[in-house]
Order: C-alpha cells, then sequence, then structure tokens
C-alpha cells in the first residue's frame, strides 16, 4: 500500500542528454524508512497470501523436486561422507527457471522500498531460495551478512556498499520451521564481522516469529542468523537489489543460456532492461 511519494530528478553527464525524472510510489511510512536506516531491517507481516502465496509454493516446490538430488549424498556414501550441519537447498536464478516468479521482479513492496532508501536507479541482484528441512543434519546458519567488501583502514573516498535483501517466508516462522534472528542496528557497523561460524545466540539479537507469507526486508550487511528446522520445512524467496551499477551476484555461478529472463528483455520495456541489469549505469 502506497503512503507517500518520492520524487528524484538524477542529473545527467553533460553528453547525456535530459536528466532522468522519476516519481516512487512508495509502499512504507517515511517512520519506517528511518527504523530501516537505524535497525538494518523492516517486517511486513503477511505481504503476499491466498492464491499467490500458493502459488509460489507449488513453484518452488517443482524446483526443490528436481534439484535436490544434486544436493544431496549418493545413497551409497559412507557414515563420514554424510554432512554434519546443511544450508539445506539453496536455489539461484529463479526468473530464468519459472515464469510464475516474474512478477516479483518489479514488486512494489519490495522495489519501492529500496528505490527509496538507494535511489532510482537499482537492480536485481538475484532471485534465490533456501528450503529447510528436518532431518538428520541441523540446517540452522551461524551469523552471517550477505555484502562483505569493507576494507581495513577505510579509505577516504570509500563508498560504503548498501544492498536490500527481502526475504519471502512462504511457510510460518517458529519455533519448528525455524525463526529469524536479527542483530539490529549491526549492518553499521564497518570495524568488525559477525563471529565466525557461530550458531548461537549473541547479546542484543531480536529473534522474529512470523505468519506465512511475511517478508523482512533487510540491509544485507545486517548480522543474521537462521534457526533449525525442527518439524515441517521452511522456504524462504530472497530477493536482493542493489545500485544499478553495482556488478551482478556471483553466487550460483552464471545464468542458464536459455533462461525465461530472455523473454522477459524481448517484451520488456526500459525499467525491465535496468532491474536486469542492463540499463541505469554508466
Amino acid at each position: 500500500m502506497t503512503t507517500h511519494r518520492v520524487s528524484y530528478h538524477v542529473l545527467r553527464d553533460h553528453m547525456g542528454g535530459k536528466p532522468l525524472q522519476r516519481d516512487v510510489a512508495v509502499c512504507a511510512t517515511p517512520d519506517e524508512l528511518e527504523a530501516l536506516g537505524r535497525d538494518g531491517f523492516l517486517i511486513r507481516e503477511a505481504a503476499i497470501n491466498g492464491d499467490r502465496l500458493e502459488s509460489l509454493r507449488r513453484a518452488l516446490d517443482r524446483l526443490t523436486e528436481k534439484e535436490w538430488p544434486a544436493h544431496r549424498p549418493p545413497p551409497d556414501a559412507r557414515p563420514d561422507e554424510l554432512p554434519t550441519r546443511s544450508w539445506g537447498i539453496v536455489l539461484r536464478h529463479l526468473l530464468d527457471k519459472d515464469a510464475e516468479f516474474h512478477d516479483l521482479l518489479a514488486w512494489a513492496p519490495a522495489l519501492s522500498v529500496a528505490r527509496a532508501m538507494m535511489g532510482p536507479l537499482v537492480r536485481l541482484r538475484g532471485l534465490s531460495a533456501r528450503v529447510s528441512f528436518p532431518g538428520a543434519e541441523p540446517q540452522d546458519t551461524p551469523w552471517h551478512q550477505h555484502l562483505r567488501v569493507i576494507p581495513n583502514p577505510l579509505p577516504p573516498w570509500f563508498s560504503r556498499p548498501h544492498a536490500i535483501d527481502c526475504l519471502i517466508y512462504l511457510d510460518e516462522l517458529n519455533d519448528d520451521t525455524g525463526a529469524l534472528s536479527v542483530v539490529p542496528g549491526s549492518h553499521h557497523r564497518l570495524d568488525r564481522e559477525p563471529p565466525p561460524l557461530r550458531y548461537e545466540g549473541v547479546p542484543s539479537e531480536q529473534t522474529l516469529r512470523l505468519p506465512a507469507g511475511s517478508m523482512v526486508i533487510i540491509h544485507s550487511n545486517l548480522w543474521h542468523r537462521a534457526l533449525s528446522t525442527r518439524a515441517g520445512k521452511r522456504r524462504v524467496l530472497i530477493l536482493s537489489y542493489t545500485p544499478s551499477w553495482l556488478r551482478e551476484s556471483p553466487h550460483g555461478g552464471p545464468a542458464p543460456d536459455d533462461g525465461l529472463t530472455r523473454e522477459l528483455l524481448a517484451d520488456g520495456d526500459a525499467e525491465t532492461r535496468e532491474l536486469l541489469g542492463l540499463e541505469g549505469h554508466s
């Protein structure tokens, strides 16, 4: 739901022609954006529901069934070859694999917040997913962040990396499926990283338990961890936006040559090309 509008006037270089004018209908209040900047996360309970939620679940289940065997040890693996911990299955390049995800490319509840926080020129850095199951090995994650390129010491003209990850939980987030813990304000910490391979709690963490279809918008450098899945499964889509001039994510390797984003580009407008990284930069 739109709460206010931001009008951007983007100057071009002296050879670039007319300035860019863009109005953004923001699906967040100014106070919520201030809190996102301060705390590093913003909660949207039940942002997706009903038939749309079910269609996303079905699409993700289809991909999981197709790709799951490649993520598991072979049936004849020795006990010492079995994993002691697991991230479940991480699926990449979802826009290239199922058209059911295409309307998330420019989904206003996520994209408008990204543009309000980082400016009008943003791109989709990736749409991926993680599915966690109860099983023999724990599928929690250690404390981590997503965009660690901060040098020490900081150079005078260092450009602090900003990115937004929209975590869309297709299942209820609770103690059985595995809640999400975050450390409010930790994205501001430029002098230290999360403790390596630590799965236990840390001071000032906040644990989130949310209904199915909820979205948690986080700064990519927010310290966070997923607790272990004990029953059922946890399916989360990860919709990531960066400024349009950042390179695409290296995770998951190159997109498929025959991916479905070709269809989006064939019929897409300038905004689609910008969101897919082909425009909006020098």
